[in-house]
């Protein structure tokens, strides 16, 4: 994952700053995304003329995905199928209005990727009622995502940072010098929220990928609420319909999976055995759907998110159609189908007929391998007792760090101190993005709050310190100290 979230800050101009978050906002969210270094990104826009995979892209490329999901089970697995391509870069986890509530949620999420020692991506929280009218998911399936559907997450006792994810949104799209694919797999509230918000953010959107709809197929409103008369809606677009119609009639490249295509892909406990086999990713995406076949006692599971990730990521497992598509906002029994209008101007290209088996041997194929150990990367650039002054929202911090001998990744490695604020702690080494060595502080003093550290080295014998969180961007160049 690109390099990112970093640490130290300011929480006003006379107080106490923080090297792993400050408690307080200082700036804003464009500021809090540097630009990504020496980065191609694909635009990933199939069509029966021309489809291009992703797996096609050149190992130095990224192609940049924000990811949207409402909380659902389904969609954290999509989340940890997309984390295990290279190829993509996730630039921003939010959470909208659906099966969850986000705010709470958000934080499940944080724990969730810590687990699988994903720390450095932002995260975004949006509101929990829709635009507009809509059926609300059953009480009963929102509190069981409030238990993060019956999987045990480790305890970390941590408040994990989020922003408002349509800002969010809007600010990762724009600083991008390329465009951004938008994977949703829930409700179209925040990305619809984005639109109004910002309308010219959709210049550098290179398309949106959602699962959700029934096209020619029935919908599946009466699996939840079997007294429902409505037998055309599918939960996503029915949540929030308004925001599904504004974002329908954005002009965006768009590409839907819905219930025609992803009610093909069962998936038995069988046949994901395998995935077992595979990386912590992959053993957290088969405990989601084994808690469904073990403890629920279902035979078969759909996995509708995942589908859909997997022909975003490969696009050439299904042929899409391009139609013409509205959504019903009004009240009845029609509210949250997506019907074709006769003789309309085309506007959605449609997934109906997914190469069923390919998908299964595709997931198979990522969660199952058994990756090579990484050959350990040293320590030693950055070795030593470094200190210089580093700059958040034009207040200077005096930053002094010192990193220890022979450590490894996932170890404590040395201390860091920002003598003009009342913030220090432990560095602990998490991981590596290139160059960047990316750090969590720990034992830190009350004036530290959550965030991410990343250390540089320089050609000229520096070190770049860079630091955020929720607060914003800290930014200097250490010297190596005498």
């Amino acid at each position: 994952m690109n390099g990112r979230q970093i640490i130290a800050i300011i929480c006003t101009a006379s107080i106490f700053l923080i090297s792993a978050g400050c408690n307080t906002p200082a700036v804003s969210d464009t500021e809090m995304l540097p630009p990504k270094s020496d980065q191609s990104t694909p635009t990933i826009t199939p069509s029966d003329e021309q489809t291009k995979a992703l797996g096609s892209v050149t190992p130095d490329d990224k192609t940049l995905i924000i990811y949207d999901d409402d909380g659902s089970r389904d969609g954290m697995a999509a989340l940890l199928y997309l984390l295990s391509i290279p190829e993509i870069s996730i630039e921003a986890v939010n959470i909208s209005y659906g099966e969850a509530h986000p705010e709470q949620y958000i934080q499940l999420i944080g724990s969730a990727l810590e687990s699988v020692g994903v720390l450095d991506i932002p995260l975004g929280a949006g509101q929990d009622t829709p635009l507009a009218g809509g059926n609300p998911f059953p009480d009963w399936l929102r509190q069981l995502g409030e238990n993060f559907w019956d999987y045990q997450l480790p305890m970390t006792n941590k408040v994990y940072p989020y922003q408002n994810a349509p800002e969010l949104m809007i600010s990762i799209i724009n600083i991008q010098s390329e465009p951004v694919t938008i994977f949703l797999s829930g409700t179209f509230t925040n990305l619809a929220q984005a639109l109004r918000i910002d309308p010219a953010i959709k210049e550098n959107i290179a398309a949106v990928y959602f699962m959700g709809g029934a096209v020619y197929g029935p919908g599946n409103i009466t699996n939840l609420i079997p007294e429902s008369n409505n037998k055309v809606a599918e939960w996503n677009i029915i949540a929030d319909p308004q925001a599904a119609k504004e974002v329908f009639e954005a002009g965006l490249n768009m590409y839907m999976i819905p219930l025609d295509a992803t009610n093909q892909v069962i998936h038995t406990k069988e046949e994901t055995l395998s995935w077992h086999e595979g990386d912590q990713k992959a053993i957290f995406a088969a405990d989601l759907y084994d808690i469904m076949f073990d403890d629920y006692g279902l035979p078969t599971v759909e996995i509708f998110d995942q589908t859909a990730a997997v022909i975003m990521v490969q696009p050439d497992l299904c042929s899409f159609e391009f139609l013409s598509l509205d959504v019903i906002t009004d009240d009845g029994d029609t509210l949250g189908q997506t019907i074709v209008v006769p003789n309309g101007e085309p506007n959605i290209n449609v997934c109906l007929e997914p190469d069923v088996v390919a998908v299964k041997n595709h997931l198979d194929d990522i969660y199952s391998t058994n990756f090579e150990p990484q050959e350990t990367p040293s320590i030693d650039p950055i070795v030593g007792a470094w200190s210089g002054l580093a700059t958040n929202n034009d207040f200077q911090l005096h930053v002094s760090i010192t990193i220890n001998e022979a450590c490894k990744i996932g170890e404590m490695c040395g201390r860091f101190d920002i003598t003009n604020a009342a913030c220090s702690g432990t560095f602990t080494w998490i991981g590596m993005d290139g160059d960047l060595y990316q750090f969590e502080a720990g034992d830190k003093t009350s004036g530290c709050g959550e965030g991410v550290d990343y250390l540089i080295p320089q050609e000229d014998g520096t070190i770049k310190y860079i630091s955020r969180g929720d607060y914003g961007e800290t930014e200097g160049i250490l010297q190596r100290d005498p």
